[in-house]
């Protein structure tokens, strides 16, 4: 707009760049000629590029360990136990083909439990933190099984599922009992050995085995 004013700044500012250069003032135009900056590989990974820091680079550490990776390329085995020291675990490989083993060490001291608790309950005694039964009545605890069987009976009846993902399930929460029931009834602490399964269902069929009798059309 004509008769307008105008800022002075920017022409302030033009004149102050062409007269003052604050590179030459502040910086040696000398170190851009001098030797390039060392490259320290160990600061760096190598996966995905970037600085080692103390979230990554662990694989990169790993690779470069000669050693380890020769060990790891054979056979070999690891051993350690969980947070309450009752149950040592073994991963490994043996000729080519990974493993992992659990052997839980109360194994003996739960069955012996489950014998005693049984014991009393058939006696007639009474246990005052025992379930209530769906007549409203106090009953027995139904069972005390180690976590190693209960692993062995989740990888072979239940493709890995985890007994509290299977107890969410009425139907299978029921076939687990029952698994319980017939292969592992030292555990079962209910009196008899016969656990109260509410629900009627067919005894599961172990992973990958056949489903149908031999010759059956679905």
């Amino acid at each position: 707009m004509e008769g307008a004013l105008r800022s002075p700044f920017p022409l302030a500012i033009n004149r102050y760049m062409t007269t003052n250069n604050e590179f030459d003032n502040y910086h040696d135009k000398s170190e851009l000629d001098g030797p390039d900056p060392e490259f320290n590989q160990d600061a760096h990974r190598w996966d995905k590029g970037g600085l080692v820091t103390t979230d990554n680079g662990i694989a990169d550490r790993l690779l470069q360990n000669d050693t380890l990776y020769k060990q790891l390329k054979g056979d070999w085995s690891r051993t350690d136990y969980n947070l309450s020291k009752n149950i040592k675990v073994t991963t490994g490989r043996d000729h080519g083909k990974m493993y992992l083993t659990r052997e839980q060490m109360n194994v003996p001291a739960i069955m012996q439990h489950c014998k005693e608790y049984r014991s009393r309950a058939e006696a007639g005694f009474i246990d005052p933190l025992a379930p209530i039964m769906p007549d409203g009545k106090l009953g027995y605890k139904w069972m005390e099984l180690p976590e190693v069987m209960s692993f062995e009976i989740s990888n072979k009846y239940f493709g890995g599922m985890p007994w509290a993902a299977i107890k969410r399930d009425r139907t299978l929460k029921a076939q687990f009992y029952k698994v319980v029931e017939t292969e592992y009834n030292a555990f079962v602490c209910y009196p008899g050995g016969k656990l109260p399964i509410p629900v009627e269902v067919p005894y599961p069929n172990p992973v990958g085995s056949e489903k149908f009798f031999k010759g059956h059309r679905v």
